[in-house]
């Protein structure tokens, strides 16, 4: 049995790393998307860097201009992407995440390979290393992004290649799923009422990119095509993203992973049986309420529902003591 210190600390070695790819990504995305709209509609721009700081809660972008009051053009979106790639003080920049995930990798060096410490602690050094005032138009702050991603990806290849498939394993993993479902739970719940918008203008171009853009945060619009072809339809990109059993960014499948995590650790106190009826409940209603589920004005109230529920499995995997 893991020490509780190494259990939880290898748990938010995965969030962190999750966070950090996830926030690298959504910055590339709304900052093409923002790009795009320049000149034609700022009020769109504005709600596509209003979803990036909605989808993360306790994100602080003070170094960032107030965008009702300007318009949001490449300058804005430039400070925007400054603020979530290399402000340290901003809690969900990439940086930031990389920062902490390498902090506790470097408590538990003992229980994690070489590969992993290697490669987290040179994409930390590479984006560290870029000072925000270098950072002169989005062309430069892109090339960055991309270079980060790949780095971040790298180490979680790392992860995949080189780590026993033991307890913790499963406490890295479980942290991974738990921060990346609920990322796609927050998007869907900032995103959707705006995109709601469209449903009588599905002919506008602008309809697809938006939804594109929100496929794009999510890193599923491939996934979506091979399973529906080009064409974008509301009901079946929100069931898509809530239901489907594989893809790697729906809410069913995170729960799923979840659920086989939980079931791969050696805990069995209340607190862990509690985390699994949770995921298992919430697993079932996934699996045969999806009409229900995306029935008119009932989409919204199970996104907070399913939050509060994977928030409470947090509480408990976050802490092993309780687990036990």
């Amino acid at each position: 049995m893991l020490l509780s210190r190494v259990a939880n600390s290898l748990y938010w070695v995965g969030r962190y790393l999750e966070r950090a790819e996830n926030a690298n990504r959504h910055v590339v995305v709304a900052s093409e998307f923002a790009v795009e709209l320049e000149g034609i509609t700022e009020k769109i721009a504005y709600k596509e860097w209003q979803s990036l700081i909605a989808s993360m809660p306790s994100a602080k972008t003070e170094s960032v201009p107030d965008v009702k009051k300007v318009p949001v053009g490449s300058d804005e979106a430039l400070r925007y992407m400054v603020s979530f790639l290399v402000d340290a003080n901003n809690p969900y920049s990439v940086v930031s995440s990389l920062g902490k995930a390498r902090e506790n990798a470097r408590a538990v060096s003992e229980t994690i390979t070489s590969e992993i410490t290697t490669n987290l602690n040179e994409s930390h050094r590479q984006l560290s290393a870029v000072k925000p005032s270098s950072i002169k138009d989005p062309g430069i702050a892109q090339d960055i992004a991309s270079k980060t991603h790949t780095s971040i990806l790298t180490t979680l290849g790392a992860v995949e290649h080189t780590l026993t498939r033991g307890e913790g394993w499963n406490y890295m993993k479980i942290g991974e799923a738990l921060e990346r479902t609920q990322r796609t739970l927050f998007v869907l719940k900032t995103r959707l009422p705006g995109l709601k918008e469209w449903e009588k203008d599905s002919e506008n171009p602008l309809y697809y990119a938006s939804w594109r853009s929100l496929l794009r945060s999510l890193a599923s619009q491939e996934n979506y095509r091979l399973e529906h072809g080009p064409k974008f339809e509301r009901d079946q990109i929100i069931r898509f993203l809530l239901f489907h059993p594989a893809t790697p960014r729906s809410v069913f499948c995170g729960v799923r992973r979840m659920v086989g995590y939980l079931n791969g650790m050696s805990d069995s106190g209340p607190a862990s049986q509690e985390a699994k009826r949770r995921l298992g409940k919430l697993a079932a209603q996934l699996e045969f309420e999806q009409d229900e589920i995306v029935a008119e004005d009932a989409v919204m109230p199970f996104l907070d529902h399913a939050m509060s529920e994977l928030y409470q499995v947090h509480e408990s995997v976050s802490n092993p003591m309780r687990l036990r």
